[in-house]
């Protein structure tokens, strides 16, 4: 699966079961929109996050172990991954980012430090790129449920030059029930539904852009 580029990333915050949260439960919640989201998605691009810089997926597969039987290697015994992505967005609107990273409030300004990511504050994402020699022909990955986390941030001097820094989260996905972890998405396969991908990686969420 060759890709072209980056477009978009779709981001929401979602429960245990991986539905949609909104308003003051939702992504928007410590901003000006938590009243009035009725989505729960915030889509990050040009617009709304000065653009994605990239998506790294890994650990997508586990390792295989050899199965030898009569003096021949006869099965492949396959573990499994547990898939993680680093999403690097060059300007992520800061309440979005805490809301993501889930550090709690304060009410005026500040957002606790806490020193571990938060299991039980979950995201789903939704990343659209194109085939490698077709960029009429979207391509799409989507985790249905993953919990964000932000290791290290370096803050440096400008000189003769700019100095200017990244936000890159580190999702470690989990699987939302019988579900997996997520799927891809093919704008060029028969019978492609925008609409019902949309459904599916945010469930009981509208497909309105907020």
């Amino acid at each position: 699966m060759a890709t072209l580029g980056i477009d978009n990333t779709k981001i929401a915050l979602v429960d245990k079961l991986g539905n949609v949260l909104t308003g003051a439960n939702g992504i928007y919640k410590y901003t000006d929109q938590a009243t009035t989201d009725t989505s729960g998605i915030f889509t990050a691009d040009e617009d709304t996050a000065m653009g994605v810089a990239s998506l790294a997926l890994s650990n997508l597969a586990g390792s295989t172990s050899d199965i030898f039987g009569s003096n021949k290697l006869v099965y492949k015994s396959a573990g499994k991954g547990a898939p993680q992505a680093v999403l690097t967005l060059n300007a992520l609107p800061n309440e979005i980012k805490m809301a993501v990273l889930g550090m709690p409030s304060d009410g005026k300004g500040g957002f606790t430090l806490t020193g571990k990511a938060d299991p039980n504050v979950r995201v789903a994402i939704l990343a659209q790129s194109a085939e490698s020699f077709d960029e009429t022909k979207p391509v799409y990955v989507g985790l249905y449920m993953g919990v964000a986390s932000e290791a290290s941030a370096t803050w440096s001097t400008n000189n003769a030059n700019e100095t200017r820094t990244t936000d890159a989260l580190t999702i470690a996905a989990m699987e939302r029930g019988d579900d997996g972890f997520g799927k891809y998405y093919f704008g060029s396969a028969s019978k492609f539904d925008e609409d019902a991908m949309i459904k599916d990686v945010f469930k009981t969420a509208s497909t309105t852009n907020p």
